[in-house]
């Protein structure tokens, strides 16, 4: 069977059907061409590395459309990866053995076969036993075998890295990654002419860095490092510390105290990093120890860490914490609860709800901040109630026409901003405090206006909301003193002194009032005081006839 001929077959091997040599043969005639002068001696073998028939490959070229690699005439073939990418696990092999030449290094790359092909994953190992591992995943792996991968991989070397491809992490592989490095370590490549090279970056959920060849890349006693990233393991909590540190030790035994703080301290984290961590996950930052809990256990610990937070109207953190399938446990349920927000009636509506609150927490604890959206409220029964618009109630006007009263709504009104500062609610005030220090752009003018509108909410705001804004503005009063670039601020006048300055205005402008008037009614006074004139007084003299 022909069949490969028709899926275009752009990679091979040269030399033997065992090699390891892949080529990427050009798709243009021209290119073709020159690279049939360049090597009259190749042979291009569909290769068993590659996952092939292990029979020899006849390069096509044409004119009319893209040159490529086919069969020999009644060759059955089975090979499902043929396009460009198709060889980059064996692309990457002749990258790390250049890279480690260069620097002096014993190294030792492998593929592996995990049940979809031999281009799956490449293990590269560095040292005289090969006690540093750096593993650069291919294939799509599911968490919980990427997770007892890593634990048996991790019990075996001196440090573990872990770099993935385009789509081949999930979800949850991504979260445990970020909160227990801060970063996670990406491969991609990019083609140059009949080869690809490899190209490497480390990202967060908020930004990563440039991408860098291998050669820009070092092999520290810490592991593989990528320019412009730091390491930020956490002490004692990667896989590899806790098999060295040896099976049977026993948990350190802390207080609730430090249980709370220690919890609390992982959900601000993964707030910061907008990320909604299983409670095993949790545990991996905060503390083996909580692992093991009990649900009551749990719930008390997670009442106990919302008792710890910032007041009423703080995101509640517990809503963070989420399921292998992504839904909020039920004894979340017993938290929102315990802290007063009534209990959500079905599944359906404590999901809604927790998603809410992790939007707000990934408001609050993000870097930047931003202000949160309110919270959904509860209703007696479980449901989700009506939310408060933020918009002042439309005012009516009743017009009196012949037959009855007729009610027309006033035009909604337009959106009014002060000094450059959007009218806010007065609960949404304290946070746009905290994001005005940290905008770009004029942030001091828009502080100052902020500030402004914070003394007026002042006098609406209830306890302890009124105590956390002065706070707030305390703040941002140290930070705007602090900056040569504030607006001077004019002196504070006493509310007594500034009725007194409004009347004596008002009192001088109505005596210049009085005094205009006085003005414009006296006539121009009459020198004859209405007596007739003498005869001859006002009369024009004569005029003189010409001789």
């Amino acid at each position: 069977m022909n069949g490969s001929d028709s899926r275009l077959v752009q990679t091979a091997v040269i030399g033997s059907r065992n090699s390891g040599r892949a080529i990427i043969l050009p798709t243009d005639a021209d290119e073709l061409t020159r690279w049939r002068r360049s090597h009259p001696a190749y042979t291009y073998w569909c290769g068993t590395q590659l996952g092939g028939c292990g029979n020899e490959l006849s390069d096509r070229l044409y004119r009319d459309k893209v040159c490529h690699f086919a069969h020999r005439p009644h060759t059955s073939c089975h090979r499902t990866a043929t396009g460009a990418a198709s060889a980059d696990h064996l692309f990457i092999k002749d990258d790390l053995a250049r890279w480690t030449g260069r620097n002096r290094l014993k190294g030792r790359a492998t593929a592996r076969d995990l049940g979809s092909g031999p281009g799956d994953a490449v293990d590269f190992r560095v040292g005289a036993a090969g006690q540093q591992h750096v593993r650069f995943q291919f294939s799509r792996l599911a968490h919980a075998e990427w997770q007892r991968a890593r634990r048996r991989l991790s019990s075996e070397s001196a440090t573990l890295d872990w770099v993935f491809g385009p789509g081949t992490a999930q979800p949850e592989t991504m979260e445990e990654l970020y909160d227990e490095y801060g970063y996670l370590l990406r491969f991609r490549f990019e083609t140059h002419g009949a080869v690809r090279r490899i190209r490497l970056r480390a990202e967060d959920p908020r930004r990563s860095t440039d991408w860098v060849p291998l050669d820009d890349c070092a092999m520290t006693p810490a592991g593989l490092r990528i320019p412009g990233v730091e390491p930020r393991r956490r002490s004692g909590t990667a896989p590899a510390a806790e098999a060295r540190a040896g099976r049977g030790a026993a948990p350190v035994q802390r207080s609730r105290e430090e249980q709370v703080l220690a919890l609390k301290d992982a959900l601000v984290s993964a707030a910061r990093f907008r990320t909604r961590p299983t409670w095993e996950a949790l545990t991996r930052t905060a503390g083996s120890d909580l692992l093991g809990l009990s649900v009551p256990d749990r719930v008390g610990l997670l009442v106990a860490v919302e008792r710890t937070g910032g007041g009423e109207g703080s995101p509640l953190l517990s809503a963070l914490i989420r399921t292998g399938e992504s839904d909020p446990p039920a004894y979340v349920g017993d938290v929102v609860a315990a802290v007063g927000c009534e209990v959500p009636a079905t599944a359906a509506v404590l999901k809604r709800w927790c998603q809410r609150e992790a939007d707000r927490a990934f408001a609050v604890y993000g870097v930047p901040s931003r202000t949160a959206p309110p919270r959904l409220p509860l209703t007696a029964d479980g449901q989700l109630g009506a939310q408060h618009s933020a918009e002042p109630a439309q005012r009516q006007t009743i017009v009196h026409v012949q037959g009855g009263l007729v009610r027309q709504p006033a035009a909604r009104p337009k959106p009014e901003r002060l000094a450059g500062a959007p009218l806010l609610r007065d609960t949404e005030i304290r946070h746009a405090l905290r994001s005005a220090r940290q905008r770009r752009g004029p942030r001091p003018r828009y502080a100052a206006a902020l500030m402004t509108r914070a003394e007026e909410a002042l006098t609406r705001l209830p306890e302890p909301q009124r105590t956390e804004l002065v706070a707030e503005m305390a703040t941002t009063r140290r930070w705007l003193d602090s900056r040569p670039d504030t607006p001077a601020r004019k002196p504070r006048r006493s509310r007594r002194s500034k009725e007194t300055g409004d009347a004596k205005r008002i009192a001088a402008a109505k005596k210049s009032e009085r005094a205009k008037k006085t003005q414009r009614g006296k006539k121009a006074k009459n020198p004859l005081q209405g007596a007739r004139p003498l005869p001859g007084v006002g009369d024009a003299p004569p005029k003189k006839r010409a001789k």
